[in-house]
């Protein structure tokens, strides 16, 4: 049995701030990576403004963002520190710019973009990185009060590692962990900040607003937002010596929690992964977390058609044309079955994109 099972919580050893500082290269200065989601923003309150499609909402929502990050660099700067990375951490699906207002984002932090797809939670720093911030993070999958709570996917896969719930901030963490990086503070709602209490208790945590519910908020007013990530980033900077880098030790057990058997089933089929003691979970085991992570990833996209396929289905049998529709739906694959495959595109005729991290 792992550790933390035996010790009932996440913390087990945890290695000393001033082994962390001591791995800072000698007069280099504070490199502190930020990574934002947007559930957790200060002034979003309603799931509509953390998605592209709905433009005006998510256009506020944006706002919000922004003027959360840049309090926290705003408290980064304070303590020193001029070398910001920004990472979008989001996927909102907007796919031509960052959830991130980049124009008006605070000097000297810059944006992070590559050419090529990249996974924010272990692939979105390196070792030139001393300490992370998170901003915007939420509550886990199966904490119902949560604000918009889940764990990577609005598949609702309630996810756990070793027995214990795992939050996003909590991934970042353990991947963040294998480089010997803190994460230093977080912001969010109340919800979040009671289960990193629980299982990273040295994290300076600014509560920018109350979850009512999972679909309902009541931010704090912008200002008091403003001011509390802007010091709790700037204490964590201060007292990096007190930062920790949290051992949940391996091996690991991976534990999924579907919807349905459906889903569960189909999951299934990755190698390695078996259904559970009930049939809406699927487990595997790992010996390292970041082999189990990118394996975890492998059984969610397994249901995401599955669970679009079936809310796309749902909404066609709402409208008055509903079956007109999915007659359509059914001569559209037909014609494809017919016609054959659609030809790929020429080498070269695809615009080249930009990622920023989650889209």
């Amino acid at each position: 049995m792992c550790g933390m099972v035996r010790a009932g919580v996440a913390v087990l050893a945890m290695a000393t701030g001033t082994a962390l500082l001591a791995a800072q290269a000698p007069g280099r200065p504070l490199k502190v990576m930020v990574l934002y989601d947007m559930e957790g923003v200060s002034g979003v309150h309603e799931f509509r403004m953390v998605s592209a499609r709905h433009a005006e909402q998510y256009a506020e929502g944006r706002k919000s963002l922004t003027a959360d990050v840049n309090a926290a660099v705003a408290g980064l700067k304070a303590a020193g520190v001029n070398d910001i990375l920004v990472v979008d951490g989001h996927g909102s699906g907007n796919g031509d710019a960052p959830d991130l207002l980049e124009e008006q984002l605070l000097a000297p932090a810059r944006l992070i973009s590559r050419d090529a797809p990249f996974d924010i939670y272990m692939d979105s720093y390196d070792h030139s990185v001393d300490a992370i911030v998170a901003i915007g993070m939420h509550a886990g999958a199966g904490n119902r009060v949560g604000f918009l709570s889940h764990t990577y996917t609005l598949e609702d896969i309630e996810y756990r590692v070793n027995g214990v719930p795992f939050n996003e901030t909590m991934i970042l963490a353990a991947g963040a962990g294998r480089l010997r990086i803190p994460v230093i503070a977080v912001s969010g709602d109340d919800q979040l900040e009671r289960e990193l209490r629980r299982m990273m208790p040295w994290v300076k945590y600014a509560m920018t607003k109350h979850a009512v519910d999972r679909g309902k908020a009541e931010p704090v007013a912008r200002d008091e937002a403003s001011r509390r990530i802007e010091a709790a980033v700037r204490e964590g900077v201060l007292k990096l010596g007190d930062a920790r880098i949290p051992d949940w030790a391996g091996p690991y057990r991976f534990q999924l929690t579907f919807q349905d058997e459906i889903q569960a089933r189909n999951a299934s089929y990755v190698r390695g992964a078996e259904l559970g003691w009930f049939n809406t979970m699927v487990q595997f085991n790992a010996a390292d977390f970041e082999d189990g992570y990118r394996r975890s990833l492998l059984l969610i996209r397994m249901v995401g058609p599955v669970d679009y396929g079936d809310a796309a289905s749902a909404v066609i049998a709402r409208q008055p044309n509903g079956a007109e529709l999915m007659t359509a739906v059914g001569d559209w694959e037909w014609e494809r079955f017919l016609t054959g495959p659609t030809p790929p595109a020429a080498p070269g005729a695809a615009p080249k994109r930009r990622y920023w991290g989650a889209r």
